[in-house]
């Protein structure tokens, strides 16, 4: 995927409503998937401010807090350090975002050790979304272009992932792509390329396999387990 031509102004717009964005310039053509400069100062001081957060969260001494305590220190440290989060997301230790303020989750989600994000565009993830360890979501893009690097550009694409998600353990999402309602992605898998909702998508380039059933379907559906469960959440 190759860098854009134009600021996108549906993601400026979105980005307006974030907490703790380095807006300047180079910041707008950063996340509309233009070729910027990643080294201009007030982008520098955005990514150093998430370093320190990131810390902050990672090194909490669980030994100083109950169970409840340390989930509560947790959410308002991770609120403090993305750009807008949900109630009743938790995410493990250790957790290294690029900016955090570019990163979008919705409520009740789960993500487990190890999750990496590097968010130079939006990073956009719906309610209900599992991850299991160690994944990875990469907006950042680079040309094939040798003198693109020589002149130390680069560009990002947006993700997005949809509601009720479940990603594998060690899955790499790539720019640009989004993942529909309700997919789940088997360990291992390099998306690379969008996912329908429902579906089962597995390999590197992750395939889809299969569609499953809506949610709708499902609660249609008597002979379903999981109907009558009650709710956890």
């Amino acid at each position: 995927m190759a860098a854009a031509q134009s600021k996108n102004q549906e993601i400026l717009d979105i980005a307006k409503s974030l907490k703790g964005t380095p807006w300047c310039e180079e910041y707008e053509r950063m996340i509309s998937g233009m070729l910027y400069n990643p080294l201009h100062p007030t982008l520098l001081e955005g990514r150093h401010k998430a370093r320190c957060a990131a810390y902050k969260f990672n090194n909490l001494d669980p030994n100083a807090y109950d169970f409840e305590q340390v989930a509560e220190v947790r959410t308002k440290l991770l609120g403090e350090m993305l750009g807008s989060v949900g109630e009743g997301t938790y995410i493990e230790t250790p957790f290294s975002p690029d900016y955090g303020c570019n990163i979008i989750i919705g409520k009740n989600c789960f993500m487990n050790f190890g999750f990496t994000v590097l968010d130079t565009s939006l990073v956009i993830i719906g309610d209900r979304v599992q991850m299991g360890p160690n994944v990875h979501i990469y907006t950042a893009g680079h040309e094939t272009s040798v003198l693109s690097r020589i002149k130390f550009v680069e560009f990002g694409h947006p993700i997005k992932i949809e509601d009720d998600c479940w990603i594998g353990g060690n899955v790499i999402i790539l720019p640009g792509v989004t993942i529909g309602r309700g997919c789940t992605v088997g360990a291992g898998a390099v998306v690379t390329k969008s996912l329908p909702p429902y579906s089962v998508a597995l390999g590197a380039p992750a395939k889809v396999v299969k569609t499953i059933a809506s949610v709708e379907e499902e609660l249609a559906d008597p002979k379903n387990p999981f109907r009558d469960m009650p709710d956890r959440v």
